[in-house]
């Protein structure tokens, strides 16, 4: 969302519009706290899921610049794409959101530098829901200091120019999901492979298909292991945490850039991909797997 400052001469014979848009609307949810690119504003955490008899929960926010910064707190909601992009939702498009059943507060806040802020947020389900995930996005905006300019200032060079300036609004949101009743969901991991780097993509990569299936999202983090063909010992070539597909999305691209250990030939051998459940290990939160030989 942007702020618009027009400033209109009724004679004008000469058009000019001088500025620059710039939205930035980010989501994390592979890191315990984030930060909003060149606002100072850091939260935590980065997810918030209410399940089984979860009715509160708390985001918060420090300002760890040196400025005092004005933040707006509001919900959005918006799907992903096949390739983990999210799109915001039309209004009164049809969609299990949760931004109805919780309530918030405080929506806007003042943070001196230094300091930090509570978010509290109270779950308010309605009777008869259907069993089922509903998720929504509470988005973090700073809010741009106003401006010094003035309609002298920037009409006084020409009375007939119309001057537009376009401050920009910063943002972060994290995902907040309700979990309600009877929940399921099970993952494959299909048509892996290696892509080499090219002038596009300067490091090589790991592309696969995520296949879910079922009425609750999923979350975890990618591993690939290569294995030598001639029995040396595996290593671990890539990684990715914080992988989700979320509901109702049945199938998610997504590719890991290669990290191997300097000196591994990646040309004899196999390498297995794993996804695991956050923070656990294969023995305990093993979820799918596949193998991709070379």
């Amino acid at each position: 969302m942007t702020i618009f400052k027009t400033l209109l001469n009724a004679n004008k014979k000469r058009r000019s519009i001088a500025g620059l848009i710039a939205l930035t609307l980010l989501y994390f949810g592979s890191v315990p706290s984030v930060a909003i690119a060149g606002a100072n504003l850091m939260i935590t955490p980065t997810r918030v899921v209410f399940e089984a008899n979860m009715r509160t929960a708390q985001v918060t926010l420090i300002n760890n610049g040196d400025e005092t910064g004005d933040f707006r707190i509001s919900f959005i909601n918006q799907n992903m794409t096949a390739d983990g992009k999210f799109e915001v939702v039309a209004e009164g498009e049809a969609g299990q959101y949760a931004d109805s059943m919780v309530r918030y507060s405080p929506r806007q806040i003042t943070l001196p530098a230094g300091q930090s802020q509570v978010v509290r947020l109270m779950l308010r389900k309605p009777r008869g829901l259907a069993s089922g995930e509903y998720r929504s996005h509470m988005l973090f905006q700073t809010l741009p200091k106003s401006s010094k300019s003035s309609i002298e200032n920037l009409t006084k060079k020409d009375d007939n120019t119309i001057s537009v300036e376009i401050i920009p609004i910063v943002g972060i949101s994290i995902p907040v999901i309700i979990r309600h009743g009877k929940l399921e969901s099970t993952l494959k991991l299909e048509n892996a492979q290696l892509i080499p780097a090219n002038d596009e993509n300067p490091v090589a990569r790991i592309s696969v298909e995520i296949h879910r299936e079922g009425n609750q999202s999923i979350y975890g983090d990618f591993r690939a292991i290569f294995t030598p063909a001639d029995g040396g010992a595996p290593v671990v070539i890539a990684m990715a945490n914080g992988v989700a597909v979320y509901t109702p999305n049945t199938l998610r691209r997504f590719s890991i850039p290669l990290n191997a250990p300097a000196g591994t030939a990646l040309n004899k051998g196999s390498v297995r991909l794993i996804f695991l459940e956050s923070g656990k290990d294969e023995n305990s939160g093993l979820i799918a797997e596949t193998r991709l030989p070379l």
